[in-house]
């Protein structure tokens, strides 16, 4: 069997555009008239979750959990994301869906219609970080905008 060049993997054998995980991708870009930062995001969910979100969250929440379409404002959350995440959406919670399965859930399914998938192509390293030395791997935490 002749040698095959290992894909490449962010983080890993290639550059890392996303170091800081999900606040580096949750931003404004102006050019694609797309504003994915938090501070928005967290402002529209207190007000309506769009019936498509709604309805792929809603397989992550705890067993009897029915969500009722609306985020709580926790604008104060911003300091640390996803870590400040994490005390509401923890993976024993009962009031919220776990952060875990709701975060592959939504950037995992839906296909081409799936942003992350078609633009990332699902990167796991995009998120999950690993430390060479240690082999251990962390989801890394930011002030979002």
């Amino acid at each position: 069997m002749g040698q095959t060049t290992p894909r490449t993997i962010p983080g890993i054998n290639a550059k890392d555009l996303f170091p800081k995980g999900c606040v580096d991708c949750h931003v404004h870009d102006t050019e694609k008239k797309m504003d994915l930062r938090f501070s928005t995001l967290l402002k529209q969910w207190t007000v309506n979750v769009e019936p498509e979100l709604l309805n792929k969250v809603a397989g992550a929440a705890p067993s009897g959990l029915k969500l009722k379409g609306k985020h709580p404002s926790v604008l104060g959350a911003l300091k640390s994301i996803p870590k400040s995440c994490l005390q509401c959406h923890g993976s024993g919670s009962k009031t919220a869906p776990a952060f875990s399965l709701m975060m592959h859930t939504i950037h995992l399914t839906g296909g081409k219609a799936n942003r992350f998938l078609m633009l990332h192509q699902g990167e796991c390293t995009h998120c999950h970080k690993m430390n060479a030395a240690t082999g251990a791997w962390t989801l890394p935490s930011g002030p979002g905008q």
